[in-house]
């Protein structure tokens, strides 16, 4: 099972709410669960959330709004749309996925299918984060530095901001690494 870090998971209920087995799925691929009644309630708490990488599950058993949706798409290019829906048909599932979604679920699919969609859903957002500050048409020396800097971020918070335990691990000088982080504006 993929998880993100800090993944959070929030899930607009159908009426009959979830079963038990879906719930458990959820928790388990998930740091953190938000069972939400409206896309009201969902948008109040990406504001809250600021930002943070999301799976969202939203229920279209009633026929999904895909322009009310833009708003939540829109508050950040990480969040993992997933449509939950009665009888997903061939329409259905390609205007979601046109729209952006990762996946369609069918509301009553077992615990399996369930997982594959939280697994498709973190797995969206791991790519998401890997591409993260790389532009169209950024020069490759300028694209190279994103990742040297995430993992450099890395290594110095695996090792406890130690800079000589990380510029070991790194296998590089002590200074090559504050040249790094000055470049970077890691701060010290």
């Amino acid at each position: 099972m993929i998880k993100s870090p800090s993944a959070i998971a929030i899930v607009q209920c159908p009426a009959s709410g979830l079963e038990d087995s879906t719930e458990r799925v959820l928790r388990a691929s998930s740091d953190v669960l938000l069972t939400v009644r409206s896309v009201d309630e969902i948008e109040s708490h990406l504001a809250a959330l600021r930002g943070a990488p999301c799976m969202i599950f939203v229920d279209g058993s009633a026929g999904v709004d895909y322009g009310r949706l833009r708003g939540v798409r829109e508050t950040g290019p990480h969040h993992a749309l997933v449509a939950m829906v009665q009888d997903p048909g061939v329409d259905a599932v390609v205007d979601a996925l046109r729209f952006g979604f990762v996946d369609v679920l069918e509301l009553r699919a077992g615990a399996s299918r369930w997982r594959l969609a939280a697994d498709r859903a973190a797995a969206g957002l791991a790519r998401a984060d890997r591409h993260e500050g790389i532009q169209d048409g950024m020069p490759l020396r300028e694209a190279l530095l994103v990742p040297e800097r995430r993992i450099i971020l890395a290594a110095l918070d695996a090792n406890d901001w130690n800079r000589g335990d990380t510029a070991r691990q790194l296998q590089i000088d002590r200074t090559t690494l504050y040249k790094k982080m000055k470049q970077f504006r890691i701060a010290a």
